[in-house]
């Protein structure tokens, strides 16, 4: 288990059904739901230092439920997250 599925885990039962959901733990409060997937990526991937990521999880509503779309370490840099990565 990395450091941040550990400081997400407790939050994950307060996940609603929005398309899109952020687990930001420094983040008050730090469970959001968002209507794209653009409003998620700008709250897990910004907010850092020095062009570093905030870090958190973004999960997506599925027909099976919750699954995780992408989990960023806190500090991260912005040019290393996993969605750019995969452009």
């Amino acid at each position: 288990m990395t450091s941040m599925e550990a400081l997400c885990a407790e939050h994950r039962s307060k996940l609603r059904s929005q398309p899109f959901a952020t687990i930001v733990p420094d983040r008050r409060p730090p469970v959001k739901c968002h209507a794209h997937i653009g409003l998620a990526k700008l709250a897990v991937g910004h907010g850092g230092f020095h062009n570093s990521a905030r870090g958190g999880e973004i999960y997506e509503l599925t027909a099976d439920g919750w699954k995780l779309k992408y989990r960023v370490e806190s500090g991260t840099p912005t040019d290393a997250l996993p969605w750019k990565e995969s452009q």
